[in-house]
């Protein structure tokens, strides 16, 4: 970083945004022309994640959830607009603010900035910037292998599912137990019904129904949601246009059944586990539960990928952090309490976000596709004109 970090200070000196070839036209004119370019660009890539989801619940929508969908997904693109077109504008008015490119000032400071808009935003969007950033923030970190940690986690799939099972277990629990809120591919069962006679032959776990029924309905239900959240990726995912076939029709053919494939066996194995449990110990409810969550990790095995072992530990954490807070929201603890209150969410986006577009534009090697695909989303591809002019430099400084 300080071989590029020299370079890039000494190479840009002289630079501005046209003789860099960042836009042909005056800052001003590029950045009102891109404004409905990143509204485009955002509506379209919050639609697959924000609609998609209704195929789910299309027999159960009505005219409210439809409402507050439609909304959801309005605000959540115009946030990001906001957010990409600050970031914009930024770049710019930093370079003459202070009369050159830096190396920092490049991008992660205009980032760092921007990423205050999201501020603007309701609790739930919050929540879903929050969770993509800092999900994006955890695969830069694995992709670095920095240190012999992140190294054998990296490179070793058996280790990944171990730990993922480790999540699925305390995720689970906190969700049972503590009825945590956030999303998780995965609902635990519901509280235990409490039978006088634990001889019931009907299972505790789901008094209306048998446990063939109750599996039955879990991976029909988990195998819409998988076959939904394959389709998103099929229409994110970007493909090679053959003269001869429609972009879509490559999209198409590029589809997999994985996702489907992952959670129809977590729940399956999960409520098969959980079941089997609670009829042959059916004192050992917390144990059962636990058991069941770890052993239903196993299926990480069948589709091991990255974003999904770097979103289960970055709900590993959540899950641990309002544990602690649900425990000691009685504390006497003054310090404790104090720091419990302190919005470290709010904190560390701008931090993250600017952490990821830094990476994407000046060392795009250590991105996985996700972190590509949201900057590129929210930002109408604007990184990599960036990435290309820097590369570029770095050909020509002979940086690499």
């Amino acid at each position: 970083m300080a071989a590029l970090s020299k370079v890039f200070d000494e190479y840009m000196r002289t630079k501005t945004c046209q003789t860099f070839l960042m836009h042909p036209e005056s800052c001003p004119v590029h950045c009102l022309k891109d404004i409905p370019l990143y509204l485009l660009s955002n509506f379209k890539y919050f639609a697959p994640i924000c609609l998609l989801p209704l195929l789910v619940k299309l027999r159960h929508i009505n005219k409210k959830k439809l409402r507050q969908t439609l909304e959801y997904y309005a605000e959540c693109s115009l946030i990001g607009t906001a957010t990409g077109c600050t970031i914009n504008v930024l770049i710019c008015f930093v370079r003459y603010i202070l009369g050159r490119f830096t190396y920092y000032s490049y991008v992660y400071v205009p980032s760092l900035i921007g990423g205050c808009m999201y501020n603007l935003a309701s609790d739930r969007v919050k929540d879903m910037f929050e969770t993509s950033i800092f999900q994006c923030n955890i695969s830069i970190f694995l992709l670095q292998r920095s240190n012999i940690i992140t190294r054998l986690i990296a490179n070793s799939k058996h280790l990944q599912t171990y730990i993922f099972m480790c999540c699925s277990a305390l995720i689970l629990q906190g969700k049972y137990v503590y009825n945590l809120k956030g999303f998780w591919f995965l609902q635990p069962n519901n509280k235990l019904v409490e039978f006088g006679n634990t001889e019931n032959p009907k299972c505790q776990l789901h008094s209306e129904s048998s446990c063939q029924q109750h599996l039955w309905h879990g991976m029909r239900k988990y195998f819409l949601l998988g076959l939904t959240l394959d389709l998103i990726k099929t229409m994110m995912n970007n493909v090679d246009v053959i003269k001869t076939q429609s972009k879509m029709w490559r999209k198409i053919k590029n589809f997999r059944i994985r996702s489907m494939a992952l959670l129809t066996s977590y729940i399956g194995i999960y409520r098969f586990t959980h079941c089997y449990l609670n009829r042959k110990f059916p004192h050992q409810k917390n144990l059962n539960h636990i058991l069941s969550g770890f052993l239903s990790g196993i299926c990480y095995s069948f589709y091991p990928q990255s974003n999904l072992f770097c979103y289960a530990l970055l709900q590993s954490i959540f899950t641990i952090w309002n544990i602690i807070r649900i425990k000691n929201v009685s504390s006497k603890n003054q310090v404790l309490k104090y720091l419990l209150r302190i919005p470290f969410g709010k904190i560390m986006f701008p931090i993250g976000l600017a952490n990821i577009v830094h990476y994407v534009c000046l060392k795009p090697e250590y991105c996985s596709p996700l972190v590509t695909a949201i900057a590129y989303g929210v930002t109408n591809k604007y990184p990599s004109v960036i990435k290309s002019e820097v590369a570029l430099m770095k050909q020509t400084t002979r940086c690499l």
